[in-house]
């Protein structure tokens, strides 16, 4: 895969738990994913972004990561794994597999290994104050007999990889990012990457991309690390791709990274104009309101620096951190969504199961998911089946949501389902290369939106008036022959 092809990447995300259960167990694995392939290619995906399958306690949905080197058995064997690539690649769908750089799990055992009191050969991979009573921020305290608190990323459990510090507050044990016994950190990212590529692996999404160097509010010391480990990982895999999860794409693409993903961020344009409710930043402009003038500058400014950067951003439906999309629009409306989605420049990134609109719903927590569970249910295949056809033995170990009555086998029957809607915008974007051109020219004018693609022009009409356009139809979410009508879309060749 070279970089030139990213461009035309449409990638489905599996959140393995979930997806296909194979040996009656009750949870999703490796060789469930394998058996569904077909589905995924024949929707017209060419590449599956895989959350974490790595041995972990599963604390926080697999990214606290206590083996980086090895399959966790809930989801199978290293065998299923190559298995499941070598099928993929068969089929032309491409895996890129998720990147915990910043932190592992508290179980690892190079964590272990640095929590001794004596001094090893890992004592500085992980960041360790010198005083057990300091409990500063993000510092853990108690858990090992080393005398010291060691910092996490994100929940207590996953203590941070030593990337080291930009800003030097405490230089009794805090280490620049310079300092070379942090560079341990850095080499060992290289050798976990080197690790799946050779797998068979063609690349990452990286967790918490902007999170390595600490006290670096302007990420330039990040930036630099990244770049560091860029430069010695593409002498070696030219063709492997990266996209980050930081949702700032000057940053990201400085670093090195060949995609940046937008995120359901309060103050982007992507949460302004589909996700925004009057417990966030207001209603949102497909529904009505919200800051038209913010929404395009924000939108200007992330397709700009992907241009110019020769980079892309990828635009998601939703993905296993965030409610579904379809909690928050009509089966209409997604079709809207979705017309940007695939018309758009940069790399779509589709959640599994928001093709079947399935939504999230409030349960407890589980896997350290917290509000996060709900949106990693299972997969509904077939309701005539055990299960919805997730598994056929014990009972599934996330529950399903009533709400979600469209099954696979359903919508593959009804030619009017969002299913369907979806393939056929994917095989358009494959046969339009246009739709996939890096440059992208945005206006508006009372909340009708225009987006030029070459020689095509994609208009959303989200103002309460019908509009009079022209060109030739290409593609719309409905009748458009003379007006388009509000809250409806069209792809027209002008």
């Amino acid at each position: 895969m070279s970089k030139k092809t990213f461009r035309d990447l449409i990638v489905y995300e599996i959140y393995p738990t979930s997806f296909m259960d194979s040996n009656s167990d009750g949870v999703g694995d490796l060789k469930g994913i394998t058996s569904k392939l077909n589905y995924i290619r024949d929707m017209g995906f060419n590449a599956i972004w895989l959350n974490p399958f790595y041995k972990s306690p599963f604390k926080d949905g697999g990214y606290d990561v206590e083996d980086f080197f090895d399959v966790d058995p809930r989801f199978g064997t290293m065998k299923d794994f190559r298995r499941m690539v070598k099928e993929a690649h068969k089929r032309d769908i491409r895996i890129i597999v998720d990147l915990v750089a910043g932190h592992a799990s508290y179980k690892n055992p190079d964590f272990l290994k640095s929590a001794q009191p004596g001094r090893n050969e890992y004592s500085d991979l992980f960041i360790w104050n010198d005083n057990i009573w300091d409990k500063g921020s993000n510092m853990i305290s108690g858990m090992f007999d080393r005398h010291g608190c060691y910092m996490v990323n994100f929940f207590a459990h996953q203590p941070a990889f030593n990337y080291g510090f930009n800003r030097i507050d405490h230089p009794e044990w805090q280490m620049s990012y310079r300092d070379r016994r942090t560079f341990q950190a850095r080499e060992y990212m290289l050798r976990v990457m080197r690790f799946w590529l050779d797998k068979g692996v063609d690349g990452f999404r990286v967790d918490m991309a902007d999170s390595l160097v600490k006290n670096d509010d302007d990420k330039t010391a990040t930036i630099e690390v990244w770049k560091w480990m860029f430069r010695r990982i593409r002498k070696e895999y030219p063709e492997a791709f990266f996209v980050s999860e930081w949702s700032n794409p000057k940053q990201s693409f400085e670093a090195g990274f060949d995609a940046d993903f937008v995120l359901d961020h309060w103050d982007n344009f992507y949460h302004r104009f589909f996700r925004s409710d009057p417990n966030t930043r207001g209603t949102s402009i497909i529904h009505g309101e919200n800051d038209v003038k913010f929404a395009l500058k924000d939108m200007k400014g992330r397709f700009y620096e992907a241009e110019k950067k020769k980079a892309y951003l990828a635009l998601i439906s939703g993905n296993h951190d965030t409610w579904r999309i379809a909690n928050y629009l009509s089966h209409e409306e997604l079709k809207v969504f979705y017309m940007m989605l695939l018309c758009l420049p940069g790399i779509p990134f589709v959640l599994y199961g928001d093709e079947i609109e399935m939504k999230t719903m409030h349960i407890p927590s589980k896997d350290g998911g917290y509000q996060r569970t709900g949106s990693r249910l299972p997969m509904v295949w077939d309701d005539k089946e055990p299960y919805h056809g997730f598994t056929s033995g014990k009972e599934p170990y996330l529950p399903f949501n009533a709400e979600n009555i469209v099954s696979v086998k359903q919508a593959i029957k009804d030619k009017d389902s969002l299913y369907h809607f979806i393939c056929e915008l994917i095989t358009l974007r494959k046969k339009i290369k246009g739709l996939s051109d890096p440059h992208v020219d945005i206006k508006e004018r009372n909340r009708v939106f225009f987006f030029t693609r070459g020689r095509y022009l994609l208009i959303i009409n989200m103002s309460k008036k019908d509009y009079a356009y022209e060109g030739k139809i290409i593609f719309s979410t409905g009748a458009a022959e003379e007006k388009l009508s509000s809250g409806s879309a069209v792809l027209v060749k002008v």
